[in-house]
């Protein structure tokens, strides 16, 4: 077990025994303000709805995510929520929307935005026209996430990572979606584009 998994459970650990859980080991890797952690790839938490983050959480929980190999990042999420509670899981959600929102800067400077936006065009359906996400359809808000996430997030459904669980109805969707950007520089383009677009609700 790496050693930030190791005080992320001791520290879920400790908040179960002294029966104050106040959900702050999700900061341990999530960053400060839950704003994201690009050294353990852990995403901005501040940008995103409480019925994705519960979602996922779930998902990590049923296998849908974190099951393969080479998605080492994803096993040791899902070794956290498989021993969070409903009510921890609901207590951790509101921990993290009493963080500031902050949405992300972007990092991968040498990526064509502009490009990405007529890329993004065919997400749009799902994800919305500004990037706002569209819960009847699961598909998240993408505006002021890390681009460098939503990039390894991109790669993860191409590569099969993830998408192919059984029972991920949407997670399916969204790996054919994937594989419709061609390239590698496609993909980042489309990352910088939603990772400069500013946010047009709360979450």
């Amino acid at each position: 077990m790496r050693s930030w998994l190791l005080v992320m459970t001791l520290a879920l650990a400790g908040a179960a025994q002294a029966k104050e859980d106040n959900a702050q080991y999700c900061l341990v890797c999530h960053g400060s303000n839950a704003q994201g952690n690009a050294s353990v790839k852990a995403p901005n938490l501040t940008v995103l709805p409480d019925w994705y983050l519960k979602e996922q959480l779930e998902g990590f929980q049923k296998g849908w995510r974190g099951m393969t190999p080479s998605d080492w990042h994803g096993r040791e999420m899902m070794q956290v929520a498989k021993i969070m509670k409903p009510a921890e899981i609901e207590h951790a959600i509101a921990f993290v929307r009493q963080q500031p929102v902050a949405p992300a800067k972007v990092k991968l400077l040498s990526a064509d935005a502009a490009h990405g936006k007529r890329l993004y065009q065919s997400c749009a359906g799902c994800h919305g026209a500004s990037g706002e996400g569209m819960s009847a359809v699961k598909a998240p808000p993408l505006a002021g996430q890390s681009d460098w996430y939503i990039l390894k997030q991109l790669e993860a459904y191409k590569s099969g990572e993830r998408g192919e669980a059984e029972g991920d109805q949407y997670g399916a969707m969204m790996r054919q979606a994937a594989m419709m950007l061609g390239s590698e520089k496609d993909m980042q383009d489309v990352s910088a584009y939603l990772a400069g677009l500013p946010l047009t609700t709360k979450p």
